[in-house]
């Protein structure tokens, strides 16, 4: 390469890349955006990118009182729980000002990129502890691009709603944006909502033969939303640029025109579990077994913006109340976030949020054979953080968290809650 061609690659780049899972989009740019003729082969580069997961979860230190000043979070080791098996790569790129701007600041919008838009395997090492994806990303002279992504388990197993089958996978949870002209600034992902199953809101008095509900739909917002473990990140170069050039100039003045990116994921979420002791409930003298149970919450957020990682700590679009005007009007306000079949008489809920201040619940269907009729019955109840002993992750068992207060939970990214109760403390407090 002669110096002349090396000038035209500009100044030292800088690289950035998240790391996205959705299914890739066909389409096309703008004709401002995407050359009108195939380049030479020089001024076209296959770069590789490399990504890793951060895999630790940040957690509440509640043992203990620790000194002004000083950090009370700890970290616990996850790998093992981490599902994710794949990473969509998305890109975003515009025109490289560099010349023709003599030193001034190219402040053009990236836009979404559809010939760079991938869906990586990861590959789990269980010796090493590490889940790492490995692909490429197609760079054309004249631009400087930003890569951007985010990790997903396509193999979740995701419920049956009223009318909508979601087959198993999380991308099939949410969505991207990514369309002609979407700007690396508005890049964001969309939880899909669902209605909730028609025998968890409203049970059919022509089926059955007994029906019992104690405030069966005023408190919810007859919506449920399931919430991918969200692992987001970005790319750079060695040296730590984040706005990725055609070419990066080496320590001898020439331009490397293929320079790997790196990139490590985060969670933009946290983890919620709630593990509960199921006694039957006693109702107009009838003793019923709980036999399915669906895990409630207020606020569930369901946007979340991806142009840097601490988007995720504002998400935005909780689900809607439900609101009935009249008489006797009430407002429903919780979403079903995760529902499980009583197991051995136990049942463990586990659903992921973005991060919000939420109260939960637990709507509980229960029967019972007597004579020769089956009593069924809906009941809905708070729970209350006096009523829990509390675990963030491997933390004391029987210690409130700093996080929850006046029952309400402030649940945050890259954090996981473990609540333990029964079902009889939660039923004593009846939501309206």
């Amino acid at each position: 390469m002669t110096a002349m061609k090396d000038r035209r690659y500009g100044p030292k780049s800088v690289v950035a890349a998240f790391v996205g899972c959705v299914l890739a989009l066909a389409g096309c740019a703008g004709e401002e955006d995407v050359p009108a003729f195939e380049p030479e082969r020089s001024d076209v580069s296959e770069v590789p990118v490399v990504i890793s997961f951060g895999t630790t979860w940040q957690q509440d230190d509640v043992t203990r009182v620790p000194p002004p000043g000083q950090e009370t979070t700890v970290e616990v080791d996850g790998w093992d729980e981490t599902s994710a098996d794949k990473v969509r790569l998305v890109v975003f790129r515009r025109k490289d000002m560099d010349d023709q701007l003599q030193g001034g600041v190219n402040d053009a919008p990236f836009t979404y990129d559809p010939t760079n838009d991938y869906t990586l395997d990861c590959t789990r090492d269980e010796d090493t502890k590490t889940i790492t994806a490995q692909g490429s990303i197609r760079k054309i002279y004249g631009y400087e691009y930003r890569v951007v992504g985010i990790a997903y388990d396509s193999k979740r197993a995701n419920a049956v709603r009223s009318g909508n089958t979601f087959v198993d996978g999380e991308q099939n949870l949410f969505t991207l944006n990514v369309e002609d002209g979407t700007t690396f600034d508005d890049f964001k992902a969309t939880v899909k909502t669902g209605d909730i199953w028609s025998y968890i809101y409203d049970m059919d008095v022509n089926i059955i033969e007994d029906v019992t509900t104690t405030n069966f739909d005023e408190c919810l917002t007859r919506k449920m939303a399931f919430v991918p473990e969200f692992f987001y990140g970005y790319c750079t170069t060695a040296s730590g640029n984040e706005i990725i050039k055609f070419a990066e100039q080496k320590a001898d003045g020439s331009y490397d025109k293929a320079v790997a990116l790196t990139g490590v994921l985060y969670r933009g979420v946290a983890k919620v579990q709630v593990e509960l002791e199921l006694e039957p409930y006693e109702y107009h003298a009838i003793s019923r077994d709980i036999y399915h149970a669906a895990l409630l919450a207020t606020n569930v957020n369901t946007v979340t913006g991806l142009s840097s990682y601490d988007d995720f700590l504002t998400p935005s679009s909780p689900v809607p109340d439900y609101v009935v005007d009249g008489l006797l009007g009430y407002t429903g306000s919780y979403t079903v976030i995760d529902y499980r079949d009583a197991e051995n008489g136990k049942v463990t809920f586990t659903a992921f949020v973005l991060p919000a201040k939420m109260k939960l619940g637990v709507r509980f269907l229960t029967r019972k054979e007597v004579a020769l009729t089956t009593h069924f019955g809906l009941f809905n109840g708070e729970i209350h953080v006096a009523d829990k002993t509390y675990n963030d992750g491997e933390g004391a068992t029987g210690v409130i968290s700093p996080d929850a207060h006046n029952n309400e939970f402030y649940f945050r990214r890259n954090h996981k809650y473990v609540l333990r109760g029964t079902s009889s403390s939660i039923l004593s407090h009846q939501l309206d």
